[in-house]
């Protein structure tokens, strides 16, 4: 991965290709009226959902453009009122926000997002849940993964059920397809 800084160390020009702006300082622009003073701590205003739409910084309120996210696609929960770092983003007419402002205290959280090996790794203290409509997948402390949803489809060459005690129930009707089906 190429480091934007080491690469140029001015900034001075945005970094092609790669999608980095630029974050030198630039005097108020005469188009936009937003200067470069639109950098701090600022306060969420305004959301759709969960996604921040504009911030209050000094009493000025700014449209939020631009949100750095630590992993590609996804956006934290914003909430009213949650402090944010901002930057301006001049050609924009607004600003893009780095980060929500945390406080670190001494018991760790329990849960984490990162990649590691390629891979997206959610972990939680209690359980996972990922959920759309009436369907969910929960992953549990006791290492329990429940499925539910109206109808659940397991579609692949080999389907391989192994453990110590496998019960499957049917409520109305249990239905063995297959060119063999060895029971015992």
């Amino acid at each position: 991965m190429v480091n934007p800084i080491a690469e140029n160390p001015n900034m001075e020009t945005p970094i092609t290709g790669n999608k980095v702006l630029n974050f030198k300082p630039k005097a108020k622009s005469a188009e936009t009226g937003l200067s470069n003073q639109a950098y701090g701590i600022a306060v969420v205003t305004e959301v759709n959902g969960t996604q921040p739409v504009s911030v209050t910084l000094n009493d000025t309120r700014y449209r939020v453009t631009h949100y750095l996210s630590t992993l590609p696609g996804i956006v934290p929960s914003v909430k009213l009122g949650d402090q944010v770092l901002i930057s301006a983003v001049p050609e924009e007419d607004g600003v893009m926000i780095h980060g929500i402002m945390t406080l670190f205290t001494d018991k760790p959280s329990g849960s984490s997002i990162s990649m590691q090996d390629g891979k997206l790794v959610i972990e939680a203290q209690g359980a996972v849940i990922l959920k759309c409509g009436t369907s969910t997948i929960e992953l549990t402390e006791a290492g329990e993964i429940r499925i539910n949803g109206k109808d659940v489809r397991t579609v692949a060459d080999t389907v391989r059920t192994e453990g110590k005690d496998i019960t499957t129930l049917a409520r109305e009707a249990l239905t063995l397809l297959g060119g063999k089906v060895d029971v015992n």
